[in-house]
């Protein structure tokens, strides 16, 4: 998502990822037998300096993390494996009495990455923190923190002008806020002390490769805190073009938009390994049904550009339930990425979608705020919702 300090993957592709009220994203699989407790509360610890710390429970035979009010789902598929969801790798481990421990590995990053993890169940005095929270804003070096707390427990995510960090969670003790997330594609630890108005003495890990600073400040209650933004569209005919689920070169041309009936395009600058692009493709998903005369598109930059990238796509958009194609366009590299989409001036983040009406002009929206940002997710919400009644020729309204 960003292109800042976020982790060395992200940085170099330009993508980042509850507290706030939201739809619960449960992503529902099948599993075999195992054993071991079921349908208890444990705590995940992965094996970073220092340890990165995430909930989970046992349903059944499969491990479910909680980050924030999001439950991600990992089935298990062979005895002792546990798939990840949409970004693919897994839990591979055992029991040792009333402890699972294994390793995570990536399948997105090269070579053999791995990160030993743990799993103990937690006592009976494990509580649910209560309703009432308080809530604060901080300007920090990650960008913009929105943090909720009740009592020892926190939520938070971080906004950047391309996207947002995703559920995180953790505590605050003796001053130390320590918030955490795996949501299947990166392992994030935050940690900073509160010394009045600030944030001092932190730090950023993602997984066990890389490693920052982390600080910030308290802004005032009225300090804005979203910014996903826009981007000037190149005078260019509409003209996309990428390989199909059968690997051949395709294009979709202004004629073709309305050969289909359509009054116009909506095309995602996406990739599978992605969380924020993954959120946005769930909201596409959500409102495509109200506007049958709007053509939708998502263009995959990967990893490769082999036959393991076209079946992560197919993959993707099956798990995702996307009712439209998903081209591959291309590696994950935004300067590439800028060369291929031609009326995208600068590729910024990952994802990048077009709203472009037939003859009129298109209007690119950059990065993407997810659901864990709450308000900010329902300016995107509104925006999206806009462009699509623009396309359609019920609104005018940018």
């Amino acid at each position: 998502m960003i292109a800042s300090s976020r982790n060395l993957s992200r940085a170099a592709i330009g993508c980042p990822w509850c507290f706030l009220p939201v739809s619960v994203i449960l992503l529902t699989w099948l599993g075999c037998a195992s054993q071991g407790p079921v349908d208890a509360r444990f705590e995940a610890t992965f094996d970073t300096d220092p340890p990165t710390t995430v909930l989970a429970e046992r349903n059944g035979t499969a491990w479910v993390v909680r980050n924030g009010q999001e439950r991600i789902v990992l089935p298990e598929i062979a005895p002792g494996v546990h798939e990840v969801p949409v970004f693919g790798g897994s839990w591979v481990g055992e029991w040792h009495r009333d402890v699972w421990e294994g390793v995570w590995t990536d399948s997105l990053r090269p070579g053999d990455y791995r990160v030993p993890l743990r799993l103990r169940r937690l006592g009976s005095q494990h509580a649910i923190a209560p309703p009432r929270r308080q809530t604060s804003t901080w300007q920090t070096t990650e960008g913009i923190l929105h943090l909720e707390h009740a009592g020892d427990s926190a939520w938070a995510t971080i906004s950047t002008p391309t996207g947002d960090y995703r559920y995180l969670s953790g505590l605050i003790r003796d001053n130390i806020l320590n918030i955490n997330t795996f949501d299947g594609a990166h392992l994030f630890h935050f940690e900073a002390e509160f010394v009045g108005d600030s944030l001092k003495n932190g730090m950023f890990l993602s997984g066990t490769h890389y490693r920052t600073t982390f600080a910030g400040a308290r802004l005032s209650s009225g300090a804005p805190a979203w910014s996903s933004g826009q981007q000037r569209p190149l005078d260019v005919p509409l003209r996309f073009e990428g390989r199909n689920a059968q690997g051949d070169l395709v294009t979709l041309t202004e004629d073709d938009v309305v050969a289909a009936g359509k009054r116009g395009v909506v095309v995602d600058v996406m990739g599978t390994w992605c969380p924020n692009c993954m959120d946005e493709a769930r909201l596409l998903a959500e409102l495509a049904p109200n506007h049958p005369d709007v053509l939708f598109l998502s263009l995959a930059f990967e990893r490769s550009e082999d036959e393991v990238a076209l079946a992560r796509i197919s993959k993707f958009k099956e798990t995702l339930g996307l009712p439209w194609d998903v081209w591959l366009a291309g590696p994950a590299n935004k300067r590439i990425a800028s060369e291929r989409v031609g009326v995208i001036d600068t590729v910024r983040s990952f994802p990048t979608t077009v709203f472009w009406p037939v003859g009129e002009e298109a209007v690119i929206h950059t990065g993407f705020n997810g659901p864990a940002t709450g308000e900010g997710y329902a300016e995107e919400r509104r925006f999206f919702e806009r462009q699509l009644q623009r396309i359609s020729g019920r609104s005018e309204s940018r």
